[in-house]
């Protein structure tokens, strides 16, 4: 079982990663279509949106994934 600390850590890793991979926080930010303050935010809290995590999956078909991005979220379904 993975402790909330791991957790975090590797929630924000992913994030670093993708951010490192787009190039810049502000490019992510456009290729989402969200503001860069939002993107900022998520650097703060060290996590990106469930529901954005579902768009990179998407946009980087599959590359990073919604599961790594947000390993916390225990159901996808709406």
């Amino acid at each position: 079982m993975i402790g909330i600390k791991e957790l975090r850590e590797s929630q924000k890793s992913e994030m670093f990663k993708l951010i490192a991979w787009v190039g810049s926080q502000s490019r992510l930010a456009k290729s989402l279509g969200v503001e860069r303050q939002v993107v900022a935010g998520w650097v703060r809290r060290g996590r990106v949106s469930a529901s954005a995590a579902i768009k990179i999956e998407q946009l980087t078909d599959g590359l990073f994934t919604k599961e790594a991005l947000r390993p916390d979220v225990v159901c996808w379904e709406i």
